[in-house]
């Protein structure tokens, strides 16, 4: 059986224009004139899908910067979590030795900016952002770690932990006070 081949590519492009445009885009009908729109109009998808392979790494970039970003607003959020939870029992961390620095606010992290619309400045901004978000996931982990650890004890451990700090702290004055 013959098949014609105008009617063939007519088929494979309406395939790929309702692919890359969808449904609702106006095919016409089979005629010489509408064959002819077709094909400028897949000529049109041609440059927008290799406008968009061109972007892909640049946007991959920006991608990556957002995503330490997030990872900065998550360890954030986790720090006031813990510095909440600190805050009940603030006396009881500060005998047991506990860095009350880490208490102190903390600000919310802005989002940094590439210098420039390129690849490497977004892996520049990208790797500042992560040294960021590492930072802060490291000090909301010592923040829960040591509100979960005092929330796990019994009323008697509690005790006999801070009754063990409070002995520590006496020999050494004792020590200082002898030497």
């Amino acid at each position: 059986m013959y098949q014609n081949p105008e009617r063939t590519e007519y088929e494979a492009i309406v395939g790929r224009l309702r692919g890359h445009f969808g449904s609702g885009i106006d095919i016409g009908g089979y005629t010489r004139n509408d064959l002819m729109r077709l094909r400028k109009l897949d000529a049109q998808r041609a440059a927008e899908v290799a406008r968009a392979q061109a972007a892909q790494p640049l946007n991959d970039a920006i991608g990556q910067l957002a995503l330490q970003h997030r990872r900065a607003i998550g360890a954030w959020q986790q720090i006031a979590l813990g510095q909440k939870g600190i805050a009940e029992n603030r006396r009881e961390h500060q005998i047991l030795g506990f860095d009350v620095s880490l208490v102190e606010p903390v600000e919310m992290p802005k989002a940094i900016e590439a210098s420039s619309p390129s690849i490497e400045a977004y892996d520049k901004a990208t790797a500042e952002m992560s040294r960021i978000a590492t930072d802060l996931e490291s000090r909301a982990r010592k923040l829960n770690s040591a509100v979960s650890q005092w929330a796990q004890s019994t009323p008697d451990q509690q005790n006999r932990s801070l009754i063990l700090a409070i002995a520590d702290r006496l020999d050494g004055l004792e020590g200082r006070l002898d030497g």
